[in-house]
């Protein structure tokens, strides 16, 4: 029985092979015919998925070998596969991406070990993070920016509970999310603590995402944007919470370090300063799974969090814990307290 949602799918990513065929069977039909009908044969799969016979079956030899599917008076879905089929949004969010960063990865390897500018001036998952398309709020810019911004939201549905189940927030009132993003972590803050009020700051098109995204939930009346531009903005005042949830990572050393400065200074006496972020990548273990290329393509970008904790203590921050958590990688959360005054 997989321990996490993320084992659950990540064990139909372990191979490239197994992944594309995968997401061809979702694309094409397959997956959903199974699970309502059981057993299907071949020839009848073919024809609903418009594909030849041999090419019908090699994907059904891919599938078969990944644990997706079984043979018996045809082919049926494998039982536990019922368990990745239960989290489908994250399934289908982590084929979509990893299959999209593969070829950056194959194409440019070397730079991405050895030279990040290059890896990032020709590496085209770059492309899809456009901040500078974040800042008009246009339906081309809106469309751009809603694909990466769905991707996120998905992981971070999954990957909030372990930190909010962990943060200590019970007494607090007011959340400020800096690059919050849909708005999904400070939503899942608010409904776990009902009496919590949280303000998400992000750029102008990120918001406009994030309202719709927020209004389909009950807690969402207590979840507000405010568009700014961290890099040349103050934040907004007022807030006894300044969370930072997989942001920080994005930026070079001496970004990441105002933005925490620009944090303590508008953060209310008393109040916590959390970060959630994703940690480096082990690679000194076992090998790694096709699931990891998603993460694999921001691998010079992940730091240790001692370089959070030592810019948290020289900007006069106390209490500061670190907690190491295992999701579909290493993250950790740490939490700081400013002094009262």
């Amino acid at each position: 029985m997989p321990s996490t949602v993320f084992e659950a799918v990540d064990r139909y990513l372990a191979t490239e092979l197994s992944a594309r065929a995968l997401a061809l069977a979702l694309s094409r039909g397959w997956i959903d015919l199974l699970a309502g009908q059981g057993s299907i044969s071949a020839r009848e799969l073919g024809t609903l998925g418009r594909m030849p016979q041999a090419a019908t079956q090699a994907t059904l030899d891919l599938l078969v070998a990944s644990g997706v599917v079984e043979k018996a008076d045809g082919y049926r879905l494998v039982e536990e596969f019922g368990q990745a089929l239960q989290v489908r949004d994250l399934l289908e969010a982590k084929l979509w991406f990893a299959n999209l960063v593969a070829p950056d990865v194959h194409e440019h390897f070397e730079a991405l070990l050895t030279d990040v500018p290059r890896f990032m001036a020709n590496a085209k998952v770059f492309e899809l993070f456009r901040y500078d398309r974040c800042l008009d709020v246009t339906p081309e810019n809106l469309a751009a920016t809603r694909r990466w911004v769905a991707y996120t939201t998905t992981l971070t549905r999954y990957e909030a509970p372990e930190a909010i189940g962990r943060l200590d927030v019970a007494g607090y009132r007011s959340m400020l999310d800096v690059g919050g993003n849909s708005g999904e972590f400070a939503r899942q803050a608010c409904a776990r603590h009902p009496r919590m009020r949280a303000t998400v700051y992000d750029l102008p098109v990120v918001c406009e995402l994030g309202r719709e995204h927020v209004a389909q939930f009950a807690e969402g009346g207590r979840v507000h944007f405010q568009a700014g531009d961290l890099r040349g903005q103050p934040l907004p005042r007022g807030h006894d919470v300044v969370s930072f949830k997989s942001v920080l990572h994005d930026w070079p050393e001496e970004y990441a370090t105002d933005f925490l400065a620009k944090a303590v200074d508008v953060l209310e006496p008393g109040g916590k300063l959390v970060i959630f972020e994703r940690g480096p990548i082990k690679l000194d273990g076992a090998p790694l799974t096709y699931a990891m290329v998603a993460n694999l393509v921001f691998l010079p970008f992940f730091r240790e969090p001692r370089f959070y904790t030592e810019a948290l203590a020289g900007l006069g921050m106390n209490d500061i814990v670190v907690e190491w958590m295992e999701l579909e990688m290493p993250f950790f959360l740490i939490t700081a307290r400013k002094a009262h005054r």
